[in-house]
């Protein structure tokens, strides 16, 4: 029985890793894309590029929020 719960813990370990993989790297490249739309644009060339820093920012952050050990 242990070793069961250990391996699902594992695999949901495992799983768990994949999707903060997932966010961060849409997230990173979001904010990439965000920062050269912002000179492209008419107006709220900031607030684009505010939100590109945000995003850039939050994509290199889950990776290291995620880490238990």
């Amino acid at each position: 029985m242990s070793s069961q719960t250990t391996q699902r813990n594992e695999a949901t370990e495992r799983a768990g890793a994949v999707a903060r993989f997932l966010v961060a790297f849409i997230l990173f490249v979001g904010g990439m894309v965000a920062f050269g739309w912002a000179f492209t644009v008419e107006s709220n060339h900031a607030l684009i590029f505010s939100a590109g820093l945000g995003m850039v920012t939050l994509g290199c952050f889950v990776p290291m929020a995620g880490r238990d050990r």
